[in-house]
């Protein structure tokens, strides 16, 4: 005699009205949720009671997004797409001139190379030929 199918229950159980089976499943909400409370607060005492964490309301931790509807949000997406292509193109770019200007210092750094020796050779001349030049202004007081 299965009045309600076998789901566990060593005896026929009889179906509940809707209005029954709401009130039954509330109050049961009820109790899970008491017994939750009870074990939080239970743990709680435990710990310092200046430590307990400010309420918030649902729509307070949401974000800035919240109040924005669904075509604004893909719109906005959308803005943030486009954004972020046009930032990396602009890199890009950066890259492709900084690899310019490196290929430019490599051809100039032997060129600054030759001239320091330049300078070099004509400071050893001088001092070798004329060192009087080189001498600071001491005849001159």
């Amino acid at each position: 005699m299965d009045m309600g199918g076998d789901l566990g229950h060593p005896h026929p159980v009889k179906p509940l009205t809707p209005e029954e089976k709401r009130r039954a499943e509330l109050s049961e909400g009820r109790s899970v949720l008491d017994k939750l409370k009870s074990s939080i607060h239970s743990g709680r005492s435990s710990q310092p009671t200046n430590q307990q964490p400010e309420k918030k309301s649902l729509t307070e931790g949401a974000g800035p997004y919240y109040h924005l509807t669904h075509s604004e949000l893909v719109a906005l997406l959308l803005q943030r797409e486009a954004d972020l292509h046009r930032q990396r193109a602009e890199f890009d770019q950066q890259g492709a001139l900084l690899a310019k200007r490196e290929a430019e210092l490599k051809k100039m750094k032997p060129q600054v190379r030759d001239l320091e020796d330049y300078i070099d050779t004509l400071l050893v001349r001088i001092m070798e030929q004329t060192p009087i030049i080189l001498q600071v202004g001491t005849k001159l007081k």
